[in-house]
């Protein structure tokens, strides 16, 4: 009687169940690092968008233990797609250091590579080996200045549209991803498209659409929160209320669409005045804006004021015609809680301080010497 020659078979059955337990491990690990990422998204703020993408490329380098990995952004204007953000993955965990201001200086057309196809094809795609395929060598070797052997690359897409890609790759030391891997990956991607779409519909919401500035709504929110937090800690704030001077005449003599462009470089001049994710500054209505300015005397919102009143002296607006035209402002500011201790007092005390600088020859800037509250 012969012998059956067992070896082979058990040989294949120990490397299914190692297949199996890596898969097993793999998968685990993938699920605590949603799990980590959703715990993340819940506590985010939906402004925070730049935060959330540095951490989706973080997130998903570690779900699959990849080398390093990049997030890709489109520039619609230009037709370009712009590295954005770059992280390496060694011993196990994320290093602190970002390649992001390196790997800025990298730029890809659409079609170009593992990336700019996967956006033309609006759809994943895995490269297990870079070797069998005739993709050039991606923009993260060269930073690194090591070869890439694999690569995933998933777009991510707000409404519809791809708006960024993340890239995930192996450096040639490393083993190759597979499909398990790249699924992992799209359930990151996915997870994090929707909350950019969700942020792009919330950032609608809040914006005026012309300007780009907040809106009404938002910044009586605004307002009524830090007069909350005001009374709580003993804090002054400044409240600022303008317009342009003669805007009728401007819609009157070159045009609503010359008084939009009026209203949009006031909102640039604007922008660039007051404390960027401190301050608040809304298109109030019409060409009526407002500011609420943290932790600020009314003497110090007279300076910033003054600073926003110079440079608008200094714009000069260009018709299709070869005619040109300027504007100024008429302000005014009061001060929390001098001027009263609620929204109406306090608004009311800034509209007075505007008239005052309407009356004594527009383009100025008046603080409300009022009574106090």
């Amino acid at each position: 009687m012969r012998r059956r020659n067992t070896s082979s078979t058990t040989h294949s059955g120990v490397s299914a169940a190692v297949d199996y337990y890596e898969s097993f491990v793999k998968r685990d690990r993938a699920l605590k690092i949603i799990k980590e990422m959703s715990e993340f998204l819940r506590i985010l703020d939906l402004q925070e968008t730049e935060i959330l993408k540095t951490m989706i490329v973080r997130f998903a380098i570690e779900s699959v233990e990849a080398s390093q990995g990049a997030l890709v952004v489109y520039d619609k204007d230009k037709n370009v797609l712009n590295y954005q953000d770059m992280y390496v993955y060694e011993n196990n965990r994320i290093m602190l250091e970002s390649f992001g201001e390196v790997v800025k200086e990298y730029k890809l057309l659409p079609g170009e590579g593992v990336v700019g196809d996967a956006f033309v094809k609006e759809t994943p795609v895995l490269v297990p080996n870079l070797r069998q395929t005739s993709y050039p060598q991606p923009a993260i070797g060269e930073v690194l200045r090591r070869e890439i052997k694999s690569e995933i690359v998933v777009p991510l897409k707000v409404d519809g549209v791809v708006e960024a890609l993340l890239e995930i790759t192996n450096t040639v030391d490393k083993r190759e991803f597979n499909s398990e891997d790249m699924e992992v990956v799209m359930i990151i991607a996915n997870f994090a498209s929707t909350i950019l779409e969700n942020a792009r519909h919330y950032s609608l919401a809040i914006h005026d659409k012309l300007t780009g500035l907040y809106n009404t709504h938002y910044f009586q929110k605004e307002m009524d929160e830090e007069i909350e937090r005001s009374l709580r800690y003993g804090r002054y704030f400044s409240f600022v209320i303008f317009d342009i001077d003669d805007f009728k005449k401007i819609n009157d003599t070159y045009g609503h669409s010359y008084g939009d462009k009026a209203l949009k470089e006031l909102a640039s001049c604007i922008q660039r005045t007051v404390r960027r994710d401190v301050d608040i500054a809304a298109r109030y209505g019409g060409d009526e804006f407002v500011l609420l300015l943290t932790n600020t005397r009314g003497e110090e919102a007279l300076k910033v004021c003054e600073r926003l009143l110079k440079l608008v002296r200094t714009l000069v607006i260009s018709t299709e015609d070869g005619r040109s035209f300027g504007f100024t402002l008429s302000m005014g500011v009061s001060e929390f809680p001098t001027h009263g201790e609620e929204a109406y007092y306090i608004f009311n005390a800034a509209d007075d301080a505007l008239y005052q600088s309407k009356a004594a020859g527009k383009n100025r800037v008046t603080l409300y010497r009022g009574p106090e509250k």
